[in-house]
């Protein structure tokens, strides 16, 4: 092997390695969360960060921990703020919400976009799904 294909494979390898680190740091910044019912009103609203931290969850998969910054609209009922949040990155879509009340979870899901998200939120649990209204997620500049 060439000198320089040994070090373009080295260069090569420690890019991939670098790459999630990055990614991970730019979700590590505010976001505006806006959670809606079915008529679209706002029923809550919050400043989130997604971190690289694990998170504790009763579903599979990369959960990764939210962080709660500051509530401005709070209806706990409708979506329960001071619970841990997790979310995970799949297949292009950011899916987010309560997951480590096993069967009772609470989901907002939407394709994933470097300075927004929107989708739907919904519950999940042993009895099957219902939708329960909407959600969007903004980058704070």
């Amino acid at each position: 092997m060439s000198i320089f294909s040994a070090n373009t494979l080295i260069a090569g390898a420690l890019l991939c390695c670098l790459m999630p680190a990055g990614q991970a740091q730019e979700f590590d910044k505010p976001w505006q969360l806006q959670v809606m019912d079915l008529e679209r009103r706002v029923r809550v609203e919050a400043t989130i960060r997604l971190t690289d931290q694990k998170a504790r969850s009763c579903m599979d998969g990369d959960w990764k921990r939210i962080v709660v910054d500051s509530k401005t609209a709070r209806e706990e009922h409708f979506f329960p703020l001071d619970e841990a949040l997790a979310y995970k990155v799949e297949h292009g879509r950011l899916t987010l919400g309560r997951t480590a009340l096993c069967d009772g979870y609470l989901f907002m899901s939407g394709k994933l976009d470097d300075a927004a998200v929107q989708g739907d939120y919904y519950a999940l649990g042993l009895g099957g799904g219902k939708n329960l209204g909407y959600f969007s997620l903004k980058k704070v500049r």
